[in-house]
């Protein structure tokens, strides 16, 4: 069989194509793997505190407490941190059980792996629906999941979560198409399901796809005046992806809405200017795979997807909608990136409201999204003959294997851990005052500790107000302070741990009162003398909303099995075109 003979009979068999693109996915997914290496050498900036979030995972796994709320205790010296009250574990749930019986570092590999293939998959699966294309299909996954801003976000910076999230933006992007171009009425849960999974991954990339959302229907406004019972199906998505979130969101808000955090008070700026770049660093980022500047840590568009974007000066037959969507997507994908650059007012009204996401190069994930897509049609509008098609999607995979052995490179080279033995670096990833505790930029303190120091320096101990009171047998159990205190007139306890709202604690089997002290430690008044003992029980909003959202779950998973049933009867007709 000669080349064209194999070609044409490629491009003709859409599972033949599949299998190929599914084939190379994983080849190239192994190939990125091997290129950066195991997560054991990992060193990214943020790498030690998602480390740490599935390292208390495994731990709260092993001893039964999932999926109840829980406190990383081994952190800040004993006193606790609250990370999963802010930061939604649900993701790593499935990859945490692997590492019970096996290693944080290969759970953590895992994890990387098949969020890596999904992400391809997913992506394939949205430009295959909304093109109608295999081949672009192909391409557009293939640019997407190996966009060296999503390499930078696994490696360089060590951003789990918003690299995590690359996964699911193809499926709320293919949610929004049914319910502005296609089938809504059969197709609206295709939103929930994706945006769901979106929150439940990294609330700041739902937030970004908020404001890329309200950017697409006021562009797509007419179809949706045309037909509004498009609009009655957006909001029922929203109201479903509320209930399906609850577990997280509901919790979250109860705890900012219940004290005040580092995150309001000492993290940075954000879009009021912090992270913002020059026009430099956008050029830089235009060429990104081939060339960074000189020991510093940054990336952007990536010169795969830049390039690609010229083809589209060869197109030169009419426009049509597909055409038009793909071009729509690269003048967003520009408006962001000047959004990240320093001329864009993020410190002024409305803008000034998104100053949490901290860092507006954060866009270019949707950028990566947009020109990848953008990149995959043009190319595949002027590449139409089977041969050529061929060829040049070989060229493609040999050059993203050259982008992201350049980009491995490029992390090796200003890793200054790359030397040190793995045990040093497993021994850097340990809590401590001297790193920090590797919590970054300690969002989820509370305001009230003023000084983190002062925690070091005070230790694990009980405290009276009365110098009468006396503490003793002062012990840990898992999750539980246990300590007796003898008292001659009552008190109030300063207990070793951080203040979070639902923490409990009895006197001898009695329930106290609980509240936040000093310095955001955790105060309990006694009346008598007995034995105290202090945990994380969590709140009845946490309860409540994890039954929320496994019936809301549930729900869904009945009514889409229901519905397919019923389109596999032909008694559900699809939607005119």
């Amino acid at each position: 069989m000669n080349i064209d003979n194999l070609s044409g009979g490629i491009q003709s068999n859409k599972k033949s194509q599949y299998y190929i693109f599914f084939v190379v996915l994983v080849f190239l997914t192994l190939f990125m793997m091997f290129c950066f290496g195991s997560s054991s050498s990992g060193s990214g900036f943020d790498f030690s505190f998602h480390y740490r979030r599935l390292y208390t995972l495994i731990d709260a796994l092993e001893h039964g407490v999932y999926p109840s709320f829980y406190v990383d205790f081994a952190n800040v010296d004993g006193y606790g941190y609250f990370t999963k009250g802010f930061y939604s574990d649900v993701i790593m749930v499935p990859f945490a059980f692997v590492g019970t019986f096996t290693s944080v570092y290969f759970a953590y590999d895992v994890m990387v792996f098949t969020m890596t293939i999904l992400c391809g998959v997913f992506m394939y699966h949205t430009v295959s629906v909304v093109y109608k294309s295999s081949y672009t299909a192909s391409i557009a996954a293939i640019l997407y999941t190996f966009a060296v801003y999503r390499l930078y976000d696994f490696y360089q910076r060590g951003a789990l979560a918003e690299a995590l999230s690359f996964t699911f933006l193809p499926i709320v992007f293919l949610g929004v198409y049914y319910i502005i171009k296609g089938d809504y009425r059969r197709k609206w849960y295709v939103l929930a399901t994706g945006y769901s999974l979106l929150i439940y991954t990294h609330t700041i990339a739902s937030v970004l796809m908020f404001v890329t959302l309200l950017v697409l229907l006021i562009i797509y406004s007419r179809s949706l005046i045309k037909e509004q019972k498009r609009l009655i199906y957006l909001l029922l998505a929203g109201i479903v992806t509320i209930f399906v979130t609850s577990y997280y969101t509901f919790p979250m808000l109860e705890q900012l809405s219940s004290n005040s955090f580092y995150l309001d008070s000492r993290s940075p700026g954000g879009g009021a200017g912090y992270g913002k770049v020059g026009f430099d660093y956008i050029l830089w980022g235009f060429i990104s795979g081939i060339a960074y500047p000189d020991r510093e840590l940054w990336t952007g568009t990536g010169i795969l997807l830049t390039l690609l974007l010229f083809f589209r000066f060869f197109i030169k037959r009419k426009k049509d909608d597909k055409l038009r969507s793909a071009d729509i997507g690269v003048i967003i994908g520009i408006c962001f990136i000047i959004a990240i650059s320093r001329i864009f007012p993020w410190g002024r009204f409305p803008f000034s409201l998104l100053s949490f996401i901290q860092y507006p190069w954060r866009l270019y994930e949707f950028v990566s999204y947009f020109f990848a897509i953008a990149g995959a049609y043009y190319l595949s509008s002027v590449i139409i003959k089977d041969r050529q098609r061929l060829v040049v999607a070989a060229i493609i995979v040999l050059a993203v294997m050259a982008t992201t052995y350049m980009q491995s490179e490029n992390y090796k080279s200003i890793d200054s851990s790359k030397d040190l033995p793995a045990s040093v670096k497993a021994l850097a990833l340990e809590p401590t005052y001297e790193n920090g505790y590797n919590l970054i930029g300690r969002e989820y303190l509370p305001s009230a500790l003023e000084d983190i120091h002062y925690v070091h320096s005070r230790g694990e101990k009980v405290e009276g107000m009365n110098d009468s009171t006396q503490i003793s047998n002062l012990r840990r159990e898992y999750n539980t302070v246990v300590f007796n205190v003898s008292l001659n007139k009552p008190d109030t306890l300063t207990l070793p741990l951080l203040y979070y709202l639902g923490y409990m604690a009895t006197l001898d089997g009695e329930k106290l009162d609980v509240m936040q002290g000093d310095m955001a430690f955790v105060n309990v008044p006694v009346t008598r003398s007995g034995e105290v003992r202090a945990w994380y029980g969590g709140t009845t909003i946490q309860r409540i909303s994890l039954y929320i959202s496994l019936i809301s779950v549930l729900s869904l998973c009945v009514y889409i099995t229901l519905l397919n049933r019923k389109k596999k009867n032909g008694l559900v007709q699809p939607h005119p075109r």
